[in-house]
């Protein structure tokens, strides 16, 4: 009995195993097709096209019959289609259960690629008149010596190379762009045909509108590579206006033909603000050359602030009578006189600032300030009765030890041999003369064989506008000086003598100081040989906390400040040439 049990079990068993065997062969696993949507695209050389994946078992593969025709990618449930060449492809999808789809794939052959947009020519400014020239457009004057715009026109940001004397006629304006470059130049732009002492003359009427920014300053420089710029490459900017001047209508200094001066001081000129003149001065004629930036009566309407002018070839500002106002303006390395003043200047300037290269000078003796009625000394008004306040001016002495004033050391660099100036040696800080009225306040300079001349030549009685307060020097600080004050200019060094101009610095109630050292002023770093010049005063410097703006001729145009100086302080805060100046420009990549 129990072996009849054994048996029936076993059987029992061998049809369960055959009966499980028998469902697995029954129901076998059928894959599901991806779905593709779209299920055929059209694409163009270069184009991307997607198509969707839905359906059957992630993650899924693909596959093209030619990827010379179309590449492809598969990212989640998009595949991505690139096509290549013209042609068919067929694209397989594959599932991970083996599922497949296929998507056809037409490559058709790419557009033409759009024109070039045409250049546009800038002379074509509805204006009728062509002023830009060369294959880039980027030459203005057509390369002669003389070029007149007598339309209003825009100089877009660029760079451009500035080819003869560019005259702006009456009633047109010159409008620059911020972060322009231009560089002045003596041939065309293929170097074919000499023009010589490129300038740009503002003519009465004109104006001029160069208004840069801290960060994009409008440069005028040389047109000649880093390392071989000197004074004197090209001419400069000269602006003349209708205001009043002691002479009447005059012909601008510098040999160009352009007249100036008229009855209105209020005449606006335009604007220059956040511009550089760097390496101009080319000379007409012997001692006759073009200043950095020549002034001919131009009125109070017109805007000049943040100018600097660097390494010219003459003086680097100069003023022929008219009343426009400026603040922050620097003369920086130049040849003769920085701040040099005419035929009855009248206008109010603030915040300046004047360095000296102890190697350059000219031969009429350099000065900081040199001032004239006019050239003949004569009593004609209006009076020169120009004002400053609040400046610095840096001389030859102490920035090199070995100095010397005498051409064995003076060389001026050798830049004048090829251009025809002459150098000299360093005379004073301030020379007033000719009956001149100039007056200064709240300043300081530093470094000059002589501080002051005051001179009574061609028969003026400036000493006596001095002693009568018609001519004022007031709150200045001395420092550095080999002698404080002379008489007469034209000296060699170590002749000056009298002792009227000392005596009047020195006068009881003017508050003017001497000191014997440069260093006794604390400024930051003046020596514009070294690297990083600061020429603002540290904690404790002299010239901190004594300005005084009480005098009459400082109620209108001045900025009422605590300093004396151009500075109030060695701060990044306080340093108003930050970002626009340039005191290297010799190396500037322009």
């Amino acid at each position: 009995m129990k072996t009849v049990k054994s048996i029936y079990l076993l059987l029992v068993a061998c049809m369960a195993i055959f009966l499980s065997s028998c469902d697995k062969n029954e129901d076998p696993v059928v894959p599901v097709n991806p779905t593709l949507s779209p299920s055929s695209v059209s694409v163009k050389q270069g184009e991307v096209t997607t198509v969707s994946i839905s359906g059957g078992e992630a993650p899924y593969t693909a596959s093209s019959s030619s990827t010379a025709t179309a590449t492809i990618s598969v990212s989640g449930n998009t595949l991505t289609v690139t096509g290549v060449t013209v042609g068919n492809a067929t694209i397989t999808v594959t599932t991970k259960d083996s599922g497949k789809a296929e998507l056809r794939v037409t490559v058709s052959e790419a557009d033409a690629p759009p024109p070039p947009p045409e250049e546009k020519n800038p002379n074509d400014d509805g204006t009728g008149e062509t002023f830009l020239f060369g294959p880039d457009y980027a030459q203005i004057g057509s390369g002669e010596r003389i070029f007149e715009l007598t339309k209003s026109h825009t100089i877009k940001k660029g760079v451009y190379t500035l080819v003869g004397w560019i005259y702006v006629k009456e009633g047109a304006t010159l409008t620059i762009e911020p972060g322009t470059i231009i560089k002045g130049s003596n041939k065309s732009y293929d170097g074919t045909e000499a023009a010589t002492g490129s300038s740009i003359i503002i003519e009465r009427g004109a104006k001029i509108m160069a208004e840069g920014t801290v960060d994009a300053p409008i440069v005028f420089t040389s047109s000649q590579p880093k390392g071989q710029r000197k004074a004197a490459d090209w001419g400069g900017i000269i602006i003349c206006g209708k205001a009043i001047n002691n002479q009447g209508e005059m012909t601008i200094e510098g040999g160009v033909n352009a007249r100036h001066g008229g009855n209105d001081n209020n005449d606006n000129s335009g604007v220059m603000r956040y511009c550089r003149l760097e390496f101009g001065g080319y000379p007409f004629s012997t001692d006759n050359e073009i200043n950095g930036l020549t002034l001919g009566s131009v009125g109070s309407g017109t805007t000049l602030e943040y100018i600097q002018v660097s390494c010219a070839g003459d003086d680097s500002f100069e003023w022929f009578g008219g009343k426009v106002n400026a603040k922050h303006l620097i003369a920086y390395h130049g040849w003769d006189d920085d701040f040099d003043t005419d035929n009855g200047f009248s206008g109010n300037l603030q915040f300046l600032l004047s360095v000296r290269h102890p190697r350059i000078a000219d031969t009429s003796n350099s000065n900081s300030f040199e001032s004239d009625n006019n050239a003949d000394g004569s009593t004609n008004e209006p009076y020169t009765t120009c004002v400053f306040s609040n400046v610095t001016i840096v001389g030859p002495l102490g920035q090199d030890e070995n100095f010397v004033n005498d051409n064995s050391y003076i060389d001026g660099l050798s830049w004048g041999e090829d251009a025809g100036i002459k150098t000299g040696i360093f005379q004073s800080a301030m020379q007033i003369r000719r009956n001149s009225r100039l007056s200064c306040f709240n300043s300081v300079a530093m470094g000059y064989p002589v501080g002051l001349i005051l001179e009574d030549d061609k028969g003026s009685t400036t000493t006596s506008w001095a002693e009568n307060g018609d001519l004022k020097l007031m709150n200045i600080t001395f420092a550095g000086m080999n002698i404080t004050g002379a008489d007469a200019n034209q000296k060699t060094d170590g002749a000056w003598t009298g002792d009227i101009s000392a005596n009047y610095f020195t006068k009881e109630g003017l508050n003017n100081s001497v000191l014997e050292s440069i260093a006794d002023l604390k400024l930051k770093q003046p020596n514009s040989l070294l690297s990083a010049p600061n020429w603002g005063p540290t904690t404790g410097s002299p010239l901190l906390g004594i300005a005084n703006f009480d005098d009459a001729l400082l109620k209108q145009s001045f900025d009422q400040v605590t300093y004396i100086g151009a500075f109030a302080s060695d701060s990044d805060v306080d340093n108003w040439t930050k970002g626009w100046t340039n005191f290297d420009p010799q190396n500037a990549d322009y």
